[in-house]
């Protein structure tokens, strides 16, 4: 758009100057089992699945309540609070020789993780780590639960704790304090995102529903923004049936990137059924009601509004994009071809300036020689004895 935009310029400033024409151009754990627990394949009140959201209810009481997730969070109205403890992780960097189980559920791709993962800080209880999961669309259809100021992102990630004071996860999954679960958006870099890749390039191992296979450890933190201190805080619930009304979200303000050919094969690759694509496998924002949305900083205001980080410009290397509701920095938002495109667009418009001048100054040169070759012609009438 800012390189469409520059060309426009340019063109017109050509065409004023030569007066010529010319062209340019969450987390959803249920109480199937330790690590299973939050995309149910079924309970005992019947089957589910994405396309019959509007069913839940009717199937599953929790559903209709007043705290349901997810939510549409509007920064506008997101009540800061000073007194938000700043997120603390311990155990997040997992050995190489420890392995975990990825699975394909059906619902979800979900790497179940230990429960010496925690976290150790921002609540008044220690949670321990169940599993991670991802929620997706189509290049069309982008597929993120959570929205910001009614916008989807690609993709996000839910990383899903129970407390501590309880044994495991399927007993705190109903319990009012249970669940805190950590979510992310995932938008579109430039680069391959070398810590996603741990993950999508087992992907073919668990095409199938209910496959799954081992991956080795890693440093699960890298899949979470490189910030943590700036994030949304409410009280609300899973996004999958039985929807227990007894999580504690935190969504950060921050965003990761993958490249797009690593949301493509999250979107491509998973089978739900016999040959039924894995893909838009979120559910659709839920009212508000009466909860308040809490921010951990300061929202900066904007005219135009929040700036939403589809495709920064960072690589996939480093986790963090841009914030949600910060203004853009203009060399940020610049790929190297935008940069390239403006120097040379700016040198050729420069040159064709240079030309135009140097065509002008001798064209008054050309009529100032001419005017002084007439004023220097003396006019002498004929005589008798010349004619």
């Amino acid at each position: 758009m800012l390189r469409r935009l520059f060309l426009l310029v340019l063109f017109q400033a050509l065409v004023s100057s030569s007066s010529s024409s010319s062209s340019s151009e969450e987390d959803e754990s249920g109480n199937e089992g330790d690590h299973t627990e939050e995309h149910p394949k079924k309970s005992s009140h019947g089957h589910w699945n994405y396309l019959d959201q509007d069913a839940w209810p009717s199937d599953f009481q929790h559903c209709s309540g007043k705290s349901q997730s997810p939510i549409n969070i509007a920064t506008r109205e997101a009540i800061f609070d000073p007194k938000l403890p700043a997120i603390e992780l311990e155990g997040y960097d997992l050995s190489d020789t420890e392995q975990l189980n990825l699975v394909n559920n059906g619902h979800t791709l979900q790497l179940n993780l230990p429960d010496t993962m925690r976290i150790v800080s921002g609540f008044d209880n220690t949670f321990l780590a169940a599993q991670l999961h991802f929620h997706w669309g189509t290049k069309e259809d982008p597929g993120s639960e959570h929205t910001i100021d009614s916008v989807h992102f690609p993709a996000e990630i839910h990383v899903v704790h129970y407390n501590s004071k309880y044994p495991n996860i399927s007993e705190a999954a109903s319990k009012l304090d249970g669940l805190a679960v950590l979510g992310a958006f995932i938008g579109i870099g430039l680069h391959e995102n070398e810590n996603y890749e741990k993950i999508l390039s087992s992907l073919r191992d668990v095409s199938r529903e209910e496959s799954d296979t081992e991956i080795p450890g890693f440093n699960v933190r890298n899949l979470l923004p490189n910030s943590l201190d700036r994030f949304y805080r409410y009280n609300g619930s899973l996004t999958t049936p039985p929807c227990f009304q007894t999580v504690n979200w935190t969504i950060f303000n921050d965003t990761i990137t993958v490249s797009r050919r690593q949301l493509a094969a999250l979107e491509d690759t998973l089978k739900a059924g016999q040959n039924q694509l894995l893909n838009k496998n979120f559910r659709a924002p839920q009212l508000l009601y009466n909860r308040r949305v809490l921010s951990s900083f300061r929202a900066e205001s904007s005219s135009t509004g929040p700036q939403v980080p589809f495709n920064p410009g960072n690589d996939g290397s480093s986790k963090k994009g841009r914030t949600m509701n910060e203004p853009v920095d203009s060399e940020e938002t610049l790929s190297r071809g935008d940069i390239l495109a403006i120097v040379f667009g700016a040198l050729f418009f420069v040159t064709l300036l240079s030309f135009m001048i140097y065509a002008c100054q001798q064209r008054k040169k050309t009529l100032r020689l001419k005017k002084d070759a007439r004023e220097n012609v003396i006019y002498k009438p004929a005589t008798k004895e010349e004619v």
